[in-house]
C-alpha cells in the first residue's frame, strides 16, 4: 500500500515537473533528484537545525498546565513493553499444576460472569427502552386520535364487574356482588343513551344554579348510572363524603325558602383548596364517608345473602338488624348442625362474629346491645371489653382514652396476637376499637375481600392528632394505597371482564379526587368510562372538591398534573378541567351546541380557587374561549340564531340560549347589546355579590365576530356585531365586503361585441353575491329607519372609521354599482348609465363641458379627481371596475343612438345626444388620466378604445 502511494506521488511529481518545465521562465533552474535523495538532504537539513529551543518552549508550555514533560519523556524512553504481562500468564499450564488450573478457571468464571451480567443488563435496558418507546407511542397516538376527534375501537360488549366476595377458608364461597350486564344494543347506541341520561343531570344542575338553588347532582348521577353497580358505588362514596341529601324540600314548603335551603355549590372549596392538604375536618369527613359507603355496600350484600338462602338463614319474624346479622352468620358459618371451627361460641352463639358484622355495617348501637345480652359471660372471659366498647361507640371520633387503650393493647399483645385458637373476629374487634398494630393491615379470615380490607383501613384512620405523618392518618393510608397502585384493585387487562373502575372509588375514598377522574378518563376500557369521568369531575367541581391546573402547570396531552408540594410530602394533583370537558363535548358540539354549552358552564365554578395565583381567572378565560369556539364551529341558520340570538325583520332582537345563561359564565349583558334584559338581571342577582362579572359583549360577541370575519363568514359576523350594538362596525364590514365583491369576483365583466356589456357570475359565487347584496340592503333599510350606523356616537359627534356616515355612503354607492351591473346585464344600458351617474363618483354630468363642442371643463374634472382621495377605501379599490362600466355604458348608449334602435326624434336630437355622450367620454378619459397610477395599462387601453367607439 505504501509503495503504491509513493509511486503515485512520484508520477505526480514528474507530471508537475514537466508542467513547470514547460511553463517556467528560461532562467529558472530545475532540480533532478529522486525521493531517496530528497529525504537524505531533508534529514541533513534537520540535523543542522538546533531544536533544543523548541523542546524548552514545549516543556515551559506544559509546565503551566502542571505537566512534567521531561519526566514523562524519560519514563517513556525506559518503558519495557515485554514486561507488561507476567511471564506466567503467557506460558501454558502444566498438566500437573492443579492450583494454577483452578486459579485460571476461577478467573475465567469471573470474567464470563461479568460479561454475562453486562450483556443481560444491556439487553434489559434496550428491551425496557423499546417497551417504553412503544408505550409512549401508543399514548401519543391515542391523544392524537382524541385531538382529531377520531373514534377509538372498543369492545363489542360491555361487561361491568365489581369486586366480589372471594371464597373464605371458613366455608363461605361464591361471589355475592358479581353482576354481568349483557349488551342488548350496539355500543354506540348504548353510549349515546348513557350520555343523554347524564346530560339531563347537567342541564338540571345549571337550571338550579340559575335559579339560585342547590341541586343534588351526585344522587342524580347515581340514578343515571343505575345499570352499573361499580359506578353507582363510586357515586355513593362521593355522596357519603359530601353528605349530600337525596332531595331538597319543594319551594312550596313553608321552610323551603331560598335563604333556608342548604348550599351545595362550592361548599368544600375553602377547606379543600386553601392549602395543599385538606383541612382537618374535611379529612375526617372523607375517611368517615369512605367507611360509611363500604358499610352500606356490605349491608346490601348481607341482605341479598340472607334472602337467597332462606332455609339456612332461618330469619323468622324478627325485623331487627341484629337478627339479620345472626341469620347471615348462620348462612356463612353453620354447617351440618354445628358451627365451623375457629369461632368462639358464647352460650352457643358466635357472638364475636355477630358483633363484628354489626360494626362492619355501621350498626354500632345494635352491636352494643348484643354484647349487653351476653354481658355476664363476656365479662368473665374478657373483662372490661364491654365498657371499652361502649366508650368507643359513644365517642364522636370513635376513639378511646389512652389508659383504656393501653389495657386493651396489653390483652391483645399478651393473649390474643400469638394464640392459635383466638377467634379472628374478636381479634379484629380489639384491633379496631383500640387502633392496634396499624402497620399489620390484614387479618386472616376477616379481611377476605378487597372491600373488607379497605373498610378495616378506613375504620382505623385516626385524625385526632392532625399529624399527616402519623401511621393512622389518612395521608399515610393514601401513601400505602398509591404504592399498591391500580393493579392490586383492578383485574388485569385481557382477563374475564374489563376493568370496572374500582380503583377510582379507592382514590375517592382517599380524597384523591383529581386522580380518580384521571383514572376513569385514561381507562383501558375503550373509552367506556370517560363519560363517568367527565360527570364525576362536574360533581366534584360543584361541591368544591376539585383542584384545577393552571396554564403553567397544565399539559395539552395529560389531564392530570402532579405539582411538587412545598412541604415535601406527596405531590399535589390537579386536573385540566377545560381540556377534559372540551375532549368530551367536541364529539357532539357541532350537532348540538346547546348541550355542549351546558358543560362549559361548569368551568366558572372553579373561579374562586386561590392558588396558584390567577388560576381562577384562567378558568373563566378557558370557559369564554370554549364558548367562542362553539359559536364558530356551529353552523349558521336558525339553530345558530337560537344559540346566540338574532334580529327580526322589524329590527327587534330575540335572545338565544347563551344570553339567558350569562350568570353561569360570570358575564353581564351589555346595555347596548340587550336593552331588554329583565329576566337576565333577575337571574344574575342570585349570584354572590363578591364575584366579579365581566362584559358579555367584550368577552364573547366581539372576539367571536372577529374570528368569524377572519374565517370568511361575514353574515354570521355581521349578526354578532349587530347583537353587540356595534352598528358602525356592521356598516363598515358591509362596505368592505361589497367592495371586495365589486372589485374581485362577485361581478365578473365580459365585454360583448358591438359595445354591449354583460355582467356575469357563476355557481356558488353568484349565490353568495346575491345573499350579501340582499343582506346589505335589508340592514341598511332597517338602520335607516332606526337611525343606526350613522357614524355618530352617543353624544351626536362623529367618531371612528364611520365618521360622518362614510361607510354607509360607500355601501349605498357600491349597491348602486351592483344594480347598474344588473341593469347592464339585462340590456338596459341607459338605466345603468343613469345609476352610475347618480353615484357622483365619475364626472359624467353635462356641467363638465364648456360651450364648445367636445371641450371639457378640466378644472371641474381636476377637482373631482382630487376628491377621489377622500372617498372610502372600498370605493378606491373599485375604481377600474366602475370606470370600465361607465365607458361600456356610454359606448352602449352611443351604439344604440347611432343605429336608431329605441331612439325617438330627428337627426338633430340624435346628433345632440351623441355630442353629450362624447363630452362625457372625454371627461371620463381626462379623469382617468389624472388617476393613471391607480389602474393597470390594460384598463387605460380599454377606456381609450371605448372613447374612440363613442367618438366615431
Amino acid at each position: 500500500m505504501a509503495s503504491t502511494d509513493l509511486s503515485s506521488i512520484l508520477s505526480a511529481s514528474k507530471d508537475l515537473t514537466k508542467h513547470l518545465l514547460n511553463s517556467k521562465p528560461p532562467d529558472l533552474p530545475s532540480v533532478n533528484l529522486s525521493l531517496e535523495q530528497i529525504e537524505a538532504q531533508s534529514r541533513r537539513l534537520v540535523s543542522k537545525h538546533d531544536s533544543s529551543g523548541d523542546v524548552n518552549r514545549a516543556n515551559y508550555l506544559l509546565a503551566q498546565a502542571s505537566v512534567d514533560g521531561s519526566a514523562l519523556s524519560q519514563s517513556i524512553a525506559h518503558l519495557n513493553a515485554s514486561t507488561t504481562f507476567s511471564s506466567s500468564s503467557l506460558q501454558p499450564l502444566q498438566d500437573t499444576d492443579v492450583s494454577s488450573f483452578l486459579r485460571h478457571s476461577h478467573e475465567q468464571n469471573l470474567i464470563s460472569t461479568i460479561e454475562h451480567g453486562r450483556k443481560e443488563t444491556q439487553d434489559s435496558f434496550y428491551r425496557m427502552l423499546e417497551d417504553r418507546t412503544a408505550r409512549d407511542w401508543e399514548e401519543k397516538k391515542k391523544r392524537l386520535f382524541e385531538q382529531l376527534g377520531a373514534s377509538v375501537p372498543v369492545a363489542s360488549s360491555l361487561t361491568t364487574s365489581t369486586t366480589s366476595l372471594a371464597a373464605s377458608t371458613m366455608g363461605m364461597s361464591s361471589s355475592m356482588m358479581k353482576k354481568q350486564v349483557p349488551v342488548s344494543a350496539p355500543l354506540s347506541l348504548q353510549m349515546h343513551s348513557k350520555m343523554l341520561a347524564y346530560d339531563r343531570t347537567v342541564v338540571a344542575l345549571n337550571s338550579a344554579r340559575l335559579g339560585g338553588t342547590s341541586y343534588p347532582i351526585i344522587h342524580a348521577l347515581t340514578d343515571a348510572a343505575n345499570d352499573n353497580n361499580q359506578i353507582a358505588f363510586m357515586f355513593t362514596v362521593l355522596v357519603k363524603i359530601t353528605q349530600e341529601p337525596p332531595s331538597l324540600p319543594p319551594l312550596e314548603h313553608a321552610s323551603a325558602h331560598i335563604l333556608n335551603s342548604p348550599v351545595f355549590e362550592r361548599k368544600y372549596a375553602k377547606a379543600y383548596l386553601a392549602s395543599p392538604a385538606p383541612a382537618l375536618s374535611l379529612r375526617k369527613q372523607i375517611a368517615t364517608g369512605a367507611r360509611q359507603a363500604l358499610e352500606e355496600q356490605y349491608f346490601s350484600i348481607i341482605q341479598r345473602t340472607v334472602h337467597s338462602h332462606p332455609s339456612e338463614a332461618q330469619l323468622g319474624g324478627d325485623p331487627s338488624t341484629a337478627n339479620l346479622v345472626r341469620a347471615f352468620c348462620a348462612v356463612r358459618f353453620y354447617r351440618q348442625g354445628e358451627w365451623l371451627s375457629g369461632l368462639e361460641l358464647v352460650k352457643g352463639s358466635p357472638v364475636w362474629a355477630q358483633v363484628f358484622f354489626l360494626v362492619r355495617i355501621g350498626e354500632v348501637s345494635e352491636a352494643f346491645q348484643v354484647l349487653m345480652r351476653f354481658k355476664d359471660a363476656l365479662d368473665a372471659r374478657e373483662p372490661g371489653f364491654i365498657d371499652a366498647f361502649r366508650i368507643w361507640a359513644e365517642s364522636s371520633e370513635r376513639s378511646l382514652p389512652r389508659l383504656i387503650r393501653d389495657q386493651l393493647a396489653g390483652v391483645y399483645n399478651a393473649h390474643m396476637l400469638q394464640a392459635q385458637t383466638t377467634d379472628p373476629f374478636k381479634l379484629a374487634l380489639y384491633k379496631l376499637i383500640a387502633r392496634l398494630d396499624v402497620g399489620r393491615r390484614s387479618i386472616p379470615n376477616v379481611t377476605t375481600t378487597t372491600e373488607d380490607w379497605l373498610w378495616m383501613q378506613f375504620a382505623m384512620v385516626d385524625e385526632s392528632s392532625g399529624d399527616e405523618n402519623d401511621d393512622s392518618s389518612l395521608a399515610s393510608l393514601t401513601k400505602v394505597l398509591l404504592a399498591y397502585g391500580e393493579r392490586h384493585f383492578e383485574p388485569a387487562t385481557g382477563s374475564v371482564g374489563q376493568k370496572s373502575g374500582f380503583w377510582a372509588s379507592v382514590l375517592l375514598m382517599c380524597g384523591q379526587f383529581e386522580r380518580a377522574v384521571a383514572s376513569l378518563w385514561d381507562h383501558d376500557s375503550g373509552g367506556s368510562l370517560q363519560v363517568e369521568a367527565v360527570h364525576l369531575a362536574v360533581a366534584l367541581a360543584y361541591h368544591g372538591l376539585l383542584r384545577v391546573s393552571s396554564k403553567a402547570e397544565g399539559s395539552d396531552v395529560n389531564i392530570l398534573t402532579l405539582s411538587p408540594s412545598a412541604t415535601g410530602t406527596q405531590p399535589i394533583p390537579s386536573l385540566a378541567l377545560h381540556t377534559l370537558i372540551w375532549r368530551y363535548i367536541r364529539q357532539f358540539v357541532k350537532m348540538d351546541a346547546k348541550e355542549g354549552l351546558q358543560y362549559v358552564y361548569i368551568l366558572p365554578l372553579s373561579a374562586d380557587q386561590p392558588s396558584p395565583p390567577g388560576v381562577g381567572h384562567e378558568q373563566l378565560e378557558a370557559a369564554w374561549e370554549l364558548v367562542r369556539r362553539i359559536i364558530v364551529m356551529a353552523n349558521g341558520g336558525p339553530m345558530w340564531e337560537e344559540l346566540v340570538g338574532g334580529v327580526k325583520g322589524d329590527g327587534t332582537r330575540f335572545p338565544g340560549v347563551l344570553p339567558t345563561h350569562l350568570p353561569l359564565l360570570r358575564l353581564s349583558p351589555s346595555p347596548d347589546s340587550y336593552p331588554s334584559t329583565q329576566s337576565l338581571s333577575s337571574s344574575s342577582s342570585l349570584r354572590p355579590t363578591s364575584l366579579q362579572t365581566f362584559d358579555y359583549k367584550s368577552q364573547i360577541l366581539l372576539p367571536t365576530a372577529s374570528s368569524l370575519l377572519s374565517n370568511d363568514r361575514l353574515p354570521d359576523a355581521i349578526k354578532l356585531y349587530d347583537l353587540a350594538g356595534e352598528y358602525d362596525t356592521v356598516v363598515g364590514c358591509l362596505a368592505q365586503a361589497l367592495g371586495n365583491l365589486v372589485a374581485s369576483g362577485g361581478t365578473t365583466l365580459s365585454f360583448g361585441a358591438g359595445g354591449g356589456t354583460a355582467w356575469s357570475a357563476a355557481g356558488d359565487q353568484q349565490d353568495r353575491a346575491k345573499e350579501l347584496e340582499k343582506t346589505a340592503r335589508e340592514i341598511l333599510t332597517v338602520y335607516e329607519r332606526l337611525g343606526r350606523g350613522t357614524g355618530l356616537g352617543a353624544s351626536g359627534s362623529s367618531s371612528g372609521t364611520n365618521a360622518g356616515g362614510k361607510d354607509r355612503d360607500a355601501c349605498v354607492k357600491l349597491l348602486k354599482i351592483l344594480e347598474a351591473g344588473e341593469r347592464g346585464r339585462d340590456g338596459h344600458v341607459e338605466r345603468a348609465l343613469e345609476i352610475l351617474e347618480s353615484t357622483s363618483l365619475v364626472p359624467l354630468d353635462v356641467n363638465v363641458a364648456s360651450g364648445k363642442e367636445g371641450d371639457v371643463d378640466v378644472m371641474k374634472v381636476t377637482r373631482k379627481a382630487e376628491e377621489f382621495t377622500q372617498q372610502h377605501e372600498a370605493l378606491q379599490r373599485c375604481l377600474p371596475v366602475y370606470l370600465v362600466m361607465c365607458m361600456d355604458a356610454l359606448s352602449g348608449v352611443a351604439s344604440k343612438i347611432k343605429s336608431g334602435v329605441g331612439v325617438h326624434g330627428g337627426e338633430a336630437q340624435k346628433r345632440a345626444a351623441v355630442i353629450v355622450l362624447r363630452k362625457k367620454s372625454r371627461a371620463l378619459m381626462v379623469y382617468a388620466g389624472l388617476l393613471k397610477y391607480r389602474m393597470s395599462p390594460e384598463v387605460y387601453g380599454y377606456l381609450a378604445r371605448g372613447d374612440v367607439e363613442v367618438a366615431l
